[in-house]
């Protein structure tokens, strides 16, 4: 079997970020995957894995902040627009999420609450691995990953209530999947790489920030076969990633920007 898609490869660099994947009572830790083997030498080793949170968050955040700088009405997250005591939740610039038609940028892209998304973001798991040298049969992006206890009320020097939160440092890589978006829609989503800033929580005290490295627009054909050895079948898959271009990319602010002037002016 053979398919093909169309994905933008982003490579990050955090120094220290805090995605919150669980919150149990004082716990705010990453969401721990499992264990998987490593060799180092002729020695086995044990390491475990956490899933990445937060990545789509962060890209449609950034989404939403380049609309509003280009001057285009895009949905919120939020389907609401005021709380019971009047209070106002809908920003100058945004509209409630899925009521627009035809759907905004931002619906034709991530969906809404009863469309679904036409991207989908993903990323290896995060391993801390001490060795410098070491084999996996694994998929897995190695990273520095600790924990600590923080206090946050005592009394007489003696905590009272405290918390425990998990964060990883280091290099990491994220796909975006774009097959189904165009390519108007692709240079929107690019340049909306631009606007990332933080992953997770704990911003105020310096978590979470994201320097992005450098990024990929790549034509993927992937190829599937089942395979019989030794009287036991197998799974096979090979992958050949092609890095393409889209033309007038660097112009494409100056353009969208140009257009959705001219389009306000005559309504």
């Amino acid at each position: 079997m053979k398919t093909t898609k169309k994905q933008i490869v982003v490579r990050a660099y955090t120094p220290i970020a805090k995605p919150l994947n669980a919150s149990i009572q004082k716990n705010s830790t990453m969401l721990l995957l499992g264990e998987i083997p490593y060799v180092n030498g002729d020695k086995v080793f044990n390491t475990k894995v956490y899933y990445i949170k937060g990545l789509r968050g962060m890209l449609r955040h950034a989404a939403m902040k380049l609309a509003y700088d280009c001057g285009i009405e895009v949905c919120h997250t939020s389907e609401k627009t005021e709380l019971k005591d009047g209070t106002k939740l809908m920003p100058v610039g945004f509209h409630v999420l899925g009521s627009c038609d035809p759907p905004c940028m931002l619906q034709r892209i991530f969906g809404s609450f009863h469309k679904e998304s036409r991207i989908s973001v993903s990323a290896d798991p995060i391993t801390s691995i001490s060795h410098k040298d070491y084999e996996t049969n694994v998929a897995v992006q190695k990273v520095h990953i600790a924990s600590e206890t923080r206090i946050a009320l005592s009394f007489d020097g003696v905590p009272i209530q405290d918390f425990r939160q998990s964060y990883f440092s280091g290099y990491f890589t994220f796909s975006i999947d774009v097959t189904q978006l165009t390519d108007e829609e692709i240079k929107f989503l690019i340049e909306s790489l631009l606007y990332i800033e933080t992953l997770g929580g704990g911003k105020n005290a310096g978590y979470g920030q994201v320097k992005l490295l450098d990024f990929d627009l790549q034509n993927v054909d992937i190829e599937k076969k089942l395979e019989r050895n030794d009287g036991i079948y197998k799974f096979s898959e090979k992958t050949k990633a092609e890095s393409i271009a889209l033309d007038n990319i660097e112009d494409w602010r100056e353009t969208v920007v140009s257009l959705h002037t001219r389009r306000a002016s005559n309504a």
